[in-house]
C-alpha cells in the first residue's frame, strides 16, 4: 500500500511555523524591538520604508553578540533565557522561545551586525531563506543592528495578503507606542520613509511620555494611579479624566508584568470602572501596568505572545474595576473640595441660564432658519417665587402644562405618518413636558410616549444636511485659529481629505508636521467639536481598509452625522412649547426618524395597560368604555 503520511522537508516546516510569528512587518518589529530591550538597550532606531514592507532597520546600543553567538542566533529554538519549561512560569525577558530570528531569516533577506564592548571588529552576516550567504567583521559601534528586506518574496501567497501601507503603519505605531509607555528609561525613535515620526527621549513620568506619544492635550487629562496592590495584584499607570475619550480603543494599553497583551477580562473591568461616566460607545485612555505572581498568568499561550491567560481572571478584572472607580471619584472629590461653597444667602437664579445654547440651536442653511424658526425664543414663564428663593430647577419645563393640555396642546395629524403606533391617522396627542430636560413627554390615547430630545433633533439635522450635502456650508472664519496637535503620520493621512473637509465648511491648514490649523468651523460647531471630528476621521481611516471612494463616502457620513450631533440640541436644554411641538413636527417629516444617525432609538412607548399593571389595576370594558376597579 502507497504511503500518503510523509515528514516535511524542514526549510518548508518553518516557512509555515514562521506565519504563527511574523504575519506582518509589525510582529518583526515586535520581536526585534524584544531583543533589543533584552539587551539591556538604552537607545532603539526603528527605520522603516511602505510601513515595513520593504525594509525594516533596527539599531540598538545593547550589549550585542559574539561571533558565534550570532550565528546561532538564527537556529530554530535557540535561546539563553530558558532551559526547561519549568522557566517559563518565572521568565522575565521578552523573548525566551528562540523561534522569532529563524522564523524572520525563513521568509525575508536579513543582514545583521553586532558587536560586544571587548571585541574590536562587529560581525557581519547576511541569511537568505535562512541560510547564511556572507560571513564576515565590518565597523559598528557596541549594540546591534539588523535590516530585514525581501519581506515574504518566497512566499507570494502570503504577501498578497499584507494590507496598505496605512494600515500596515498604524500596527507598527501602535507597537512603538506601546514599547515607549513600558519602557519609559530608553530612548525611542521611529523613522518612516526617510521621516522622523517620533522621538520619545527618556522619562520618568508617564504623562510626559505619553505628550511625547500623542500631544500635550492628553496628558492634561490623564490621572496617576500610584502603585496600589488589591488582591495581591499590583496596578499602576495613568487613565484619562471623563472629560476625554475615544472612539475606539486605540490608547488603552495594558501591560501584564512588563509585557503588553491583549485581554478581554481587564478591558472589561476597565470599562466597567468607567461605567455612568463616559457617553455610550466611547472609550477612554488608559495606561495600566499590573504585576502578578507569575505563576498565576500564562505568557504562552499566544505564538506571538500577544495574549495571556489568567488563572482567577475574575480577580482581576475586579481589581482593574475598583481602581479605575477609585481613581475617578478621588479626582471628583478632590475637585469638588477645591471649588469655593456659595452661602446659601447669596445664591441667585436667573430662567435664562436654561435656555439652549444658540450654537445647539441654528440651522445648516440660513434661508432656512429663517423661513422655519425651529427653535425661536419663547420666555419662559416665571417659576413660583418659592422655586426662585431655592434656586430649583422644576421637574417639567416651567409651563403650566396641565392647563395647557386641557386646551389647545392637542393637535390632529391629517396624514398618517409614524408605523410604529407613534402618531396615528386623525388622532390628537398631547405634550405633557419635558422630562429631566431631556425626553419631551407625549400623552396619545392608551399611550405615554417618550422622545429623546437630541437623538430626534440629530436625525432632523442629520436628514436636512445630507439632502443640501451639495449646498456649499455657511462657515465662520475663527477669530484666533485653533491649533489640533497631531503626529506626522496623521497630518499625511489628513491632506489627502482637506477638500471634503472643506466642503463640509471645516477649512484645515497644515501649520508644521505635527500641527494642523482649524481656520473656519460650520456656523452650527465650534473649534473644539471640529477637533474631535479630526480624531474620529483619523480613526475611521486607520480602521478602515478601503478603496478610495469608499473612504470619502465613509467619511462624509461621518462628518455629517457628527455636525448633526454637534449641532443639535442637548440632554440638559430647556425646551418650551413650540420648540418641542417644532422637533415632533419635523421629527414626522423625516426618514428614517426612528433612530438617530448612530444607532440610539429617538422614542419609547408604553402602554397605559402596562401602567397599569404596575399600579395593581384591573379593566372591564371596552377600549372605549373603560371602568377602572379599585
Amino acid at each position: 500500500m502507497a504511503q500518503t503520511i510523509k515528514f516535511l522537508d524542514p526549510q518548508e516546516a518553518i516557512k509555515i511555523a514562521a506565519g504563527e510569528v511574523v504575519e506582518r512587518p509589525a510582529h518583526i518589529i515586535k520581536e526585534l524591538i524584544e531583543n533589543s530591550i533584552d539587551a539591556q538597550s538604552n537607545t532603539i532606531i526603528i527605520q522603516t520604508r511602505a510601513a515595513g514592507k520593504d525594509e525594516i532597520i533596527i539599531t540598538d546600543d545593547g550589549s550585542g553578540m559574539s561571533p558565534e553567538d550570532a550565528k546561532l542566533c538564527f537556529a530554530h529554538h535557540a535561546t539563553s533565557k530558558i532551559s526547561t519549561v519549568h522557566d517559563l512560569e518565572t521568565v522575565t525577558t521578552y523573548g525566551f522561545r528562540g523561534e522569532a530570528l529563524s522564523s524572520i531569516a525563513s521568509v525575508s533577506r536579513v543582514e545583521l551586525t553586532t558587536k560586544i564592548d571587548d571585541q574590536k571588529s562587529a560581525s557581519h552576516l547576511i541569511l537568505q531563506d535562512s541560510k547564511i550567504i556572507v560571513d564576515d567583521f565590518a565597523s559598528h559601534p557596541t549594540g546591534t543592528t539588523i535590516s530585514i528586506t525581501n519581506l515574504f518574496d518566497n512566499i507570494p501567497a502570503r504577501k498578497k495578503f499584507l494590507k496598505s501601507d496605512d494600515t500596515e503603519w498604524n500596527l507598527v505605531v501602535s507597537i512603538f507606542q506601546a514599547f515607549c509607555l513600558r519602557k519609559p528609561n530608553i530612548h525611542f525613535k521611529l523613522f518612516h520613509n526617510g521621516h522622523m515620526s517620533y522621538n520619545c527621549p527618556p522619562t520618568t513620568d508617564i504623562k510626559v511620555r505619553c505628550a511625547q506619544l500623542w500631544s500635550g492635550n492628553l496628558s492634561e487629562q490623564l490621572l496617576t494611579i500610584d502603585p496600589t496592590i488589591i488582591k495581591n495584584i499590583s496596578i499602576s499607570g495613568a487613565i484619562s479624566t471623563p472629560h476625554y475619550y475615544r472612539f475606539n480603543r486605540g490608547q488603552i494599553f495594558i501591560f501584564i508584568n512588563n509585557r503588553w497583551v491583549k485581554n478581554i477580562e481587564i478591558t472589561k473591568g476597565l470599562i466597567k470602572g468607567y461605567d455612568g461616566v463616559l457617553p455610550a460607545q466611547k472609550y477612554p485612555a488608559a495606561f495600566l501596568f499590573i504585576d502578578i505572581d507569575p505563576t498565576q498568568v500564562d505568557i504562552n499561550v499566544h505564538p506571538k505572545k500577544e495574549e495571556v491567560k489568567f488563572l482567577h481572571p475574575g480577580i482581576v478584572q475586579r481589581a482593574v474595576e475598583e481602581i479605575v472607580k477609585q481613581t475617578l471619584s478621588d479626582s471628583l472629590n478632590k475637585n469638588l473640595s477645591s471649588k469655593p461653597v456659595l452661602a446659601e444667602n447669596n445664591f441667585s437664579f436667573s430662567t435664562n441660564s436654561i435656555l439652549p445654547q444658540s450654537e445647539n440651536i441654528i440651522w445648516d442653511n440660513p434661508e432656512i432658519a429663517q423661513a422655519k424658526q425651529p427653535f425661536a425664543y419663547q420666555p419662559p414663564t416665571q417659576f413660583h417665587t418659592s422655586f426662585q428663593k431655592l434656586g430649583a430647577t422644576p421637574f417639567f419645563h416651567p409651563v403650566s402644562f396641565i392647563e395647557q393640555a386641557k386646551q389647545a396642546l392637542s393637535v390632529s395629524r391629517p396624514e398618517k405618518l409614524l408605523k410604529n403606533d407613534f402618531i396615528y391617522e386623525q388622532e390628537p396627542f398631547s405634550i405633557v413636558g419635558q422630562f429631566k430636560k431631556t425626553y419631551i413627554m407625549i400623552e396619545k390615547e392608551q399611550q405615554l410616549i417618550l422622545v429623546d430630545q437630541h437623538a430626534a433633533h440629530e436625525r432632523i439635522l442629520y436628514e436636512r444636511f445630507k439632502k443640501n450635502a451639495d449646498i456649499k456650508a455657511t462657515t465662520v472664519q475663527l477669530l484666533f485659529p485653533h491649533i489640533v496637535k497631531l503626529t506626522t503620520h496623521d497630518i499625511q493621512q489628513l491632506e489627502a481629505h482637506l477638500s471634503l473637509f472643506e466642503k463640509h465648511g471645516i477649512l484645515l491648514e497644515p501649520f508644521s508636521q505635527t500641527e494642523i490649523i482649524i481656520q473656519s468651523t460650520p456656523v452650527q460647531m465650534q473649534a473644539k467639536s471640529v477637533e474631535e471630528i479630526i480624531h474620529l476621521s483619523l480613526d475611521l481611516i486607520k480602521e478602515c481598509n478601503l478603496q478610495a471612494d469608499e473612504l470619502f463616502n465613509k467619511l462624509h457620513d461621518k462628518i455629517l452625522s457628527e455636525k448633526a450631533c454637534k449641532a443639535a440640541c442637548r440632554a440638559g436644554d430647556t425646551l418650551n412649547h413650540e420648540q418641542m411641538s417644532n422637533i415632533l413636527n419635523e421629527l414626522e417629516k423625516t426618514e428614517n426618524r426612528f433612530c438617530c444617525p448612530h444607532g440610539r432609538p429617538t422614542l419609547w412607548s408604553m402602554e397605559l395597560k402596562e401602567i397599569e399593571r404596575h399600579f395593581k389595576r384591573d379593566y372591564v370594558g371596552s377600549k372605549q368604555n373603560q371602568q377602572i376597579i379599585f
